[in-house]
């Protein structure tokens, strides 16, 4: 008795492919939209971090942390800063101890000659700085730079803390120019605030201003305090978490959210230097790489996510910290 073969035939091997790849099309984006969603959601658990450490610090101190200690500001804390007058680093170092990063802060000496972010942690051996550890708190896994500045050593920062529409440089840096800093400037609800008396709750110029809560007087749940930010998008951001001038205090909400501004000075889009990270204006905008938007923290600990089209008008208002106007979303 003859036995038959069984199998498929070319035919039906090509349908089950076909099927095949059909449901994968399928199903890969709904997987790549779950990783976003927890990616999103780590995220936002590092700003409500942020946020809680902000609160605990201003529960000592009996004040915000300044937005940083820029190098040759005056005046000192001390009557006369040491030589050569070196950067005390941003508010990230300030969060340090109130981040579970308390050993870290504690190898950093606030009174030596040498910038914060210089400083080896490693002592003998000498062979890490503070500006090359990365602090996941500051990192959001979103972010394509892995918690280093790209092309650099640096540990990269995603969260830089809120300027207000304080006011930009109206045409940027002279080497990489931007014109459109003077009509984003045509977007502040007023023209008293400066980078001795910002808008927001902070300024890189913490030797000449430190906030409290009690200076929102908008409302801690009506005013951004932090926002998201990409180190391959500004100059300022790319000089890393522990720099002073790493754009803390100079990032606001001027500047609508996800401008791009990603391009080197050479690879700008028709020469526009407007696209380019060097440009000292919209590179100071809050940008993140979740579609969309970008999520910021506000004064009281909350976070919300907040579109690209939002409102510029109360984008302005949530931004700044005593301007008391109603918000209106």
């Amino acid at each position: 008795m003859k036995s038959k073969n069984f199998g498929f035939t070319l035919v039906e091997l090509l349908v089950v492919i076909a099927i095949i790849g059909v449901l994968i099309a399928l199903l890969l984006p709904a997987v790549q939209q779950a990783r976003e969603a927890a990616r999103r959601m780590q995220c936002s658990n590092n700003l409500k971090q942020i946020g809680l450490a902000l609160h605990n610090y201003h529960d000592t101190y009996q004040s915000l942390p300044p937005g940083g200690f820029w190098k040759h500001d005056t005046p000192w804390s001390t009557p006369t800063p040491p030589s050569p007058d070196p950067e005390r680093g941003p508010i990230h170092v300030a969060m340090l101890p109130f981040i579970e990063q308390g050993s870290l802060y504690d190898k950093i000496n606030f009174s030596s000659n040498t910038a914060v972010h210089e400083q080896y942690v490693d002592a003998p051996a000498n062979t890490q700085k503070v500006k090359q550890v990365t602090i996941q708190a500051y990192v959001c896994p979103s972010d394509t730079s892995g918690g280093i500045v790209p092309g650099t050593d640096r540990g990269a920062h995603n969260y830089s803390a809120n300027y207000g529409p304080s006011g930009v440089g109206s045409t940027g840096n002279p080497n990489c120019p931007c014109s459109q800093g003077a009509a984003m400037n045509g977007f502040r609800n007023d023209t008293k605030h400066n980078e001795s008396n910002p808008a927001g709750p902070f300024t890189r110029r913490g030797n000449k201003y430190v906030g409290k809560f009690s200076h929102t007087t908008d409302g801690l749940s009506n005013t951004i305090y932090f926002g998201e930010v990409r180190p391959q998008c500004s100059t300022h951001n790319s000089n890393g978490w522990a720099h002073s001038n790493n754009g803390n205090g100079l990032v606001n909400t001027l500047i609508p959210i996800n401008t791009d501004t990603c391009s080197t000075l050479a690879d700008a889009p028709g020469g526009d230097t407007c696209y380019a990270l060097c440009n000292w204006n919209l590179e100071f905008g809050f940008r993140s790489l979740h579609p969309g938007g970008a999520q910021f923290l506000k004064g009281d600990g909350s976070v919300s996510f907040f579109p690209e089209t939002i409102n510029h008008t109360a984008y302005q208002r949530l931004g700044q910290r005593d301007d008391g106007l109603v918000i209106s979303l």
